[in-house]
């Protein structure tokens, strides 16, 4: 979903989709600007945080329909979707912070989520686990499943599980296919499908509280 003009304060501002900065490197926007930016902060002050918001590449303040907000639902935190002005926005935000000052911010706000329907779906069509894509267990599981002629698809999972775990999808209108997820359930892999069904569940709730009223 997409809500224009979407108001909020620079402190629900949690990260940011680009930097010259590796952002992988920090738990925070505060960490990334004390360790790189100290001379942004160097003083906390009124005037000193004027002059990092006026910094002409945080887009999001005073240029239309360019940088916007960002939440993916199952992760709940906002995102400033930015192509710059990354250390002297989180400059401003330190500093606000210290000076408790509020900073309104104002833009178009974007939400991913899951849906409920589609994941209820496609549960109903295939049980769905992660397995290790580690070699030897790769090879043995493909290994089974071809001495046992059973059906099944397999994808790797996003970023940062993507050298190591993969989703394997079991059609259960296949009665061998079928028995493989019953077996894998009740040896504890992990049901991927459930996983996603609580991520929708958790999309959903961060969408019925955003949205405007009607």
């Amino acid at each position: 979903m997409q809500i224009e003009r979407w108001r909020c304060d620079i402190q629900q501002v949690d990260g940011f989709a680009a930097s010259k900065s590796e952002l992988k490197e920090f738990a925070t926007m505060d960490d990334m600007v004390e360790r790189n930016s100290t001379e942004l902060i160097d003083e906390i002050s009124p005037e000193k945080l004027a002059k990092n918001l006026a910094w002409p590449e945080i887009r999001i303040i005073g240029h239309v329909d360019h940088d916007y907000f960002a939440t993916w639902a199952w992760d709940g935190r906002v995102f400033l979707m930015n192509s710059g002005g990354s250390h002297h926005f989180a400059a401003a935000k330190y500093i606000a912070a210290r000076l408790e000052q509020p900073v309104e911010l104002t833009g178009t706000y974007k939400i991913y989520g899951l849906s409920e329907q589609a994941i209820t779906e496609l549960r109903r069509e295939y049980g769905i686990f992660v397995l290790s894509h580690e070699p030897d267990a790769w090879l043995g599981f493909m290994g089974a499943m071809a001495r046992f002629k059973a059906t099944y698809y397999w994808k790797t999972l996003p970023r940062p599980h993507n050298h190591q775990r993969c989703a394997i999808f079991l059609p259960l209108k296949e009665k061998r296919s079928a028995l493989i997820a019953k077996i894998l359930k009740e040896n504890n892999f992990q049901d991927l499908g459930a996983y996603l069904a609580g991520l929708a569940a958790r999309s959903q709730t961060l969408i019925n509280k955003v949205s405007p009223p009607s």
